[in-house]
């Protein structure tokens, strides 16, 4: 597209156009094809670990003693076989989903030191300050994602427990202690998975903020340096496009982080159940 447009500036023939539309055109559908095989492979090895693991997690269940039990609620138990193991592909997707920035990253990298390193290193000037604000939203929302699990595996645990004991409960009249009991579990839920919305919506637009600030480094300085024939307008427009291409993997990886939080906590719990020995 980068050279269509430098031909474009130049007394050409009309089928210079068609071709470009074409490449355009076969380029998208392309990309569309691939990224649906991509989808669809990622999705089926993502089943397989998860049916797998539940698998193990509730025959690891299944061979523990008598004290695990007293120990653990049948609630948690059942949260860590099922939506642990759910939260657990998180982690598997975004690996993957991950290998696949880091080399579009590298790519695009590439390509823009090549046509114009000048350019291009104003444009990494803005990396390091979206490194520098993931690294330093990784350990809060480790923290927080920590706190909204266990919070949730205590609401878990006492439906469960509610539920499983309602028949004794009902007899001896403790309808409303069992309820006042959910209610303040549940509030203490509400203010946890508040602090952590806040914290996990609010990341990405801050890193929006620091990437515009780079694009509009780019377009500035690129605009110059066509103004003063350093560089062409195909050339400008090329880095233009590439350098959303650039920020898009850095800010996916650092907003996508809490995700990846969720799903590591979940595994840490998922894990030590398999991991656990028998106390008899």
């Amino acid at each position: 597209v980068s050279q269509g447009i430098d031909l474009l500036s130049s007394p050409h023939d009309v089928s210079i156009i068609t071709l470009l539309v074409g490449f355009i055109l076969l380029s998208g559908i392309l990309s569309w094809v691939g990224n649906l095989f991509r989808q669809w492979y990622t999705a089926k090895a993502v089943g397989d670990v998860v049916m797998q693991l539940q698998t193990d997690a509730f025959n690891a269940v299944m061979q523990r003693d008598m004290s695990f039990f007293d120990e653990f609620s049948s609630g948690k138990i059942v949260s860590r076989v099922t939506s642990d193991t759910e939260k657990f592909a998180t982690v598997v997707t975004l690996s993957l989903s991950l290998v696949s920035q880091v080399l579009l990253f590298v790519l695009v990298a590439a390509i823009l030191l090549v046509r114009d390193p000048q350019l291009a290193l104003l444009a990494f000037l803005i990396a390091p300050a979206i490194v520098a604000v993931a690294l330093g939203f990784r350990r809060i929302a480790r923290i927080s994602t920590q706190r909204s699990q266990r919070s949730s595996a205590r609401v878990n645990g006492n439906v469960q427990e509610i539920i499983s004991g309602i028949t004794i409960a009902k007899n001896f009249r403790q309808e409303q202690n069992m309820y006042d009991e959910f209610k303040d579990i549940n509030q203490q839920w509400y203010h946890v998975n508040v602090r952590s919305g806040f914290l996990y919506n609010g990341i990405f637009p801050v890193l929006l903020v620091i990437a515009n600030i780079g694009t509009t480094i780019v377009v500035y300085f690129g605009g110059l340096s066509v103004l003063h024939h350093n560089i062409s307008a195909g050339e400008w427009f090329l880095f233009v496009q590439s350098i959303g291409l650039l920020w898009y993997p850095l800010t996916s990886i650092a907003s996508f982080w809490s995700q990846f939080q969720l799903g590591l906590a979940a595994s840490e719990r998922i894990f030590a159940l398999l991991d656990a020995e028998a106390r008899v």
